[in-house]
C-alpha cells in the first residue's frame, strides 16, 4: 500500500499557459475554423472538444456520447493549458481547458509527450504533428 501512496506521488500536471510551449497564450478567445463535436465520455466532469463528425455508435465501452456540434465561427475562450505526466509515463496529454459562449467548460485533447496537432481553431495547412518548443 506504501508503494501504491508512494507512485501516485510521481504524477501531476504542469501549467503550460504562460510557458511558451505551445502556439497559444492563455486567457485567449479563439475562433473555430471548423465543426467540432462535445462529448460526454464515461463519468468525466468535464465535455470533451473534438473533431467532428463522428460517429460514435461504436462507442459504447468508451460511453462517449455526442452532446452537440459546435459550428465554424464560434468564438471559444481557452482557459489555461496543462500537460499531465508520470513517474512511469513520462510526458502525458496535452489539453487545451476552455469555454463555449453558452458558458459550457471543454477539454480539448491538443497533443501528447512533445508533440501537438492542428487544434480546431487553427487555420488549415499545419502539419499533422509539430514538436512543441518550450521558451528558455
Amino acid at each position: 500500500m506504501t508503494t501504491t501512496a508512494w507512485l501516485t506521488g510521481c504524477q501531476g500536471t504542469d501549467d503550460l499557459s504562460r510557458a511558451g510551449c505551445l502556439p497559444l497564450r492563455v486567457p485567449a478567445t479563439v475562433v473555430l475554423q471548423r465543426e467540432t463535436g462535445l462529448y460526454r465520455i464515461g463519468d468525466a466532469e468535464v465535455p470533451v472538444l473534438t473533431d467532428h463528425p463522428r460517429d460514435t455508435r461504436n462507442d459504447a465501452s468508451q460511453r462517449r456520447s455526442l452532446l452537440r456540434t459546435v459550428p465554424p465561427g464560434t468564438r471559444v475562450t481557452i482557459d489555461r493549458l496543462t500537460q499531465r505526466w508520470g513517474f512511469d509515463s513520462g510526458k502525458g496529454r496535452i489539453s487545451a481547458f476552455g469555454t463555449l459562449p453558452s458558458g459550457e467548460r471543454f477539454e480539448y485533447g491538443w497533443g501528447a509527450g512533445s508533440v501537438i496537432g492542428p487544434a480546431p481553431w487553427e487555420g488549415p495547412g499545419l502539419p499533422n504533428l509539430r514538436t512543441v518548443k518550450c521558451d528558455a
